[in-house]
């Protein structure tokens, strides 16, 4: 018989740790019979490795479950103050900023006005100004957080921390990740602010349940987030999700430009707001429910653009939940409704058959907050998965 490795045995320990940690983040409050059921583990392993989490402080009992028969039992669940994470999503003229604890709960959320008419050095060490700014008005220390996660909007690098191209903040091959941690001194990531509420879907939101579900937001663009068997996609060099850069009206992208009769510039907030003669989406919105005929119709074309990507979306991936998020859905059913009649109405025969359509809209603080969690799925993130450290 061949004798077992070490390190094999050191592997499964922590693959068999994450389990629990996970099982408890995605279920709640568990006893430890209820956890052995779900896990899969024998009592032995879980009880040793629970006695381990608690002395830790990832886990501590909550208080006794339901009496059942024979000796009552203690609930578990993730103890809230195991980490903090600190989440920043920059724009172009602000960034907001959210201090989460273990389980995502926001804590302080805060905001900043940024200019960037700066180089790409002053932008750094304005956005490292800002992060000691929220820490020290978050009333923790700095090695209290797990580190620091960043969105923006663009085409994001996540293993190599470089923002290939963000066309709002005007940035090309920027090494951000790396530039921000040799200043703070603290773990930094980055990734498309569009995957980084993915990443809070798959955490602690409607996606947990889900190995295999995409979020499409709208408002300035038009962006998508996929989680395919349980792991959030990003393609080559995180190019994956550019879904408001296809091309769906192909004659005025050849009489104008690409752009032009992409997704994204004909049913985006920019496009609604430009064809309705209105100034914000908020002002379309307020005039289509005063019966502006301008306003309803700019809000239905767009709505039936985003239903058509959505069905070829389900039609490639057929997922088992579609979540609809970003400021655009603010827009109400002047805009959802069209969306979901075209939904049904180009989704191939069947596929749209056990789909779960959620629509979530999203705030400053919600884009922040899946900033944060970007770094808490480094912490649940399973020991088998190959991927570059944080830089």
């Amino acid at each position: 018989m061949r004798a077992s490795i070490p390190g094999n045995r050191d592997l499964i320990k922590a693959m068999n740790r994450n389990l629990l940690l996970n099982t408890l983040r995605r279920e709640g409050a568990l006893s430890r019979t209820q956890l052995t059921e779900i896990s899969n583990l024998s009592v032995g392993a879980v009880s040793q490795l629970i006695n381990e989490l608690i002395e830790e402080d990832w886990v501590f009992e909550s208080g006794e479950g339901d009496y059942t028969g024979g000796r009552r039992q203690m609930y578990l669940r993730l103890n809230p103050d195991a980490g903090y994470a600190l989440g920043l999503k920059v724009m172009e003229t602000r960034v907001v900023c959210a201090v989460t604890n273990f389980e995502a709960q926001v804590l302080h959320y805060s905001e900043y006005p940024l200019n960037r008419d700066l180089n790409d050095v002053a932008f750094v060490r304005s956005l490292a100004a800002i992060v000691d700014q929220t820490i020290g008005s978050s009333g923790l220390a700095k090695p209290a957080f797990f580190g620091l996660g960043i969105g923006l909007a663009g085409v994001i690098d996540p293993h190599e921390g470089v923002v290939q191209y963000s066309p709002f903040l005007g940035l090309r091959s920027l090494p951000l990740a790396r530039l921000l941690r040799e200043q703070l001194g603290m773990p930094v990531a980055i990734e498309n602010d569009v995957n980084t509420l993915t990443l809070t879907e798959h955490l602690f939101g409607a996606g947990r349940h889900h190995r295999n579900f995409i979020v499409v937001t709208v408002g300035r663009g038009v962006g998508m987030g996929m989680v395919l068997q349980g792991q959030l996609y990003q393609g080559l060099r995180g190019g994956a999700g550019e879904l408001g850069h296809n091309i769906v009206d192909l004659e005025r992208a050849r009489r104008s430009t690409p752009e032009a009769g992409s997704l994204e510039g004909l049913s985006a907030d920019p496009a609604v707001i430009a064809a309705s003669g209105h100034r914000s989406l908020v002002e379309v919105t307020q005039a289509a429910a005063d019966g502006d005929h301008d306003a309803q119709e700019a809000l239905r074309r767009s709505g039936e653009y985003l239903g058509v990507a959505l069905a070829g979306a389900i039609n490639i991936l057929s997922p088992s939940l579609v979540i609809v998020s970003g400021e655009g859905v603010n827009a109400g059913d002047y805009r959802l409704k069209p969306m979901l009649e075209a939904l049904r109405r180009y989704t191939f025969n069947g596929l749209l058959e056990g789909v779960e359509i959620v629509v979530e809209p999203a705030d400053d603080r919600t884009w922040a907050r899946g900033a944060a969690a970007l770094v808490l799925s480094r912490v649940f993130e399973s020991p088998l998965v190959a991927r570059q450290p944080v830089t």
